[in-house]
């Protein structure tokens, strides 16, 4: 018997929540057998559903929900832009550049991904980095890699991007208090009790009675996963990768890119993957430890050998 797979509620921002939630209630109410397995949450949940909706409506009310959409926006592309910019230097001809652009690097790793944060929580990393980026440490490798105008726009961005949350809030300070992350953490743990009942119902039920109401319901799963988040990434250690032709010495540093594929699909240089280097302008045995981007995780060390 087919299972109800598993939807990623986490990643299912603003609207798309209710969205998904509301055609999963009209789904039960097609299905009256199937709404009578779940007869006693099903209360709860509709009311819970009609809180939802209401902070929702209310949020879209409000004057300043596209401007701070829009602000996030610019947030996030300025972010991007830095580590593009930064991981793109990594492999710069000058050793200076890379060093520098290694370090910073190194700290940005250590933000995750800014732009999947709440927005309170997305706009608090960004100011810690932009502090981070101002000290004596940082500093001079922003200037060297070119990217002292990036981070004064994403100052600026990130100060409008506060001032309308700010403005919103203070719009909203005046109405009954409604968290709309609490709601959702009730609503997320009344859901998945449903879906368990049907789950065993299925396994129980040897008619194959409820297989079109979970073929139906895994269809609007699979759109809702693929249109409202992105893929937890591979493992690039998984990843198959050509040999390294032997290389010749040259006195400097020899950077070849090495191929590297998963799944009988051949991945991308800078867009699947980055290259770091050690011990490639002596004689003897390089290292390339690739490190994946994108939809892809994790990283894996090769060697080569210069002669």
């Amino acid at each position: 018997m087919k299972k109800i797979i598993s939807i990623f509620f986490r990643y299912l921002r603003g609207e798309a929540h209710y969205q998904y939630l509301t055609l999963f209630h009209e789904l039960l109410l097609e299905f009256p057998a199937v709404q009578n397995i779940v007869a006693a949450f099903y209360g709860e949940f509709t009311g819970l559903l009609a809180q939802e909706k209401q902070i929702v409506d209310a949020q879209k009310s409000s004057d300043y929900t596209r401007q701070i959409a829009d602000a996030d926006h610019r947030d996030d592309r300025l972010v991007t832009g830095i580590r593009e910019t930064v991981s793109a230097a990594l492999h710069h001809f000058d050793p200076a550049v890379t060093a520098a652009a290694q370090s910073l690097w190194l700290r940005l790793k250590t933000f995750g991904e800014i732009q999947a944060k709440s927005y309170e929580e997305e706009a608090a990393a960004i100011d810690i980095l932009l502090d981070d980026l101002q000290t004596p440490e940082y500093a001079p490798k922003v200037s060297l890699l070119a990217l002292d105008a990036w981070v004064n726009e994403l100052r600026e961005a990130v100060a409008d991007f506060k001032r309308l949350l700010k403005q919103r809030n203070e719009e909203q300070a005046g109405k009954p208090p409604q968290r709309l992350r609490d709601v959702r953490r009730q609503i997320e743990t009344v859901y998945h009790s449903m879906t368990t009942h049907i789950n065993s119902a299925a396994t129980l039920d040897t008619t194959d009675a409820y297989t079109l109401f979970i073929h139906r319901l895994n269809t609007q799963i699979t759109y809702f996963n693929d249109h409202n988040h992105h893929p937890a990434p591979k493992n690039i250690r998984t990843a198959g990768v050509d040999t390294i032709p032997v290389q010749q010495y040259t006195g400097k540093a020899i950077t070849p890119i090495p191929t590297v594929h998963m799944d009988d699909v051949e991945l991308f240089f800078a867009k699947d993957f980055t290259l770091t280097y050690k011990n490639n302008v002596q004689r003897g045995v390089a290292e390339v430890r690739i490190t994946g981007k994108g939809n892809y995780a994790g990283s894996k060390n090769i060697t080569f050998n210069i002669v």
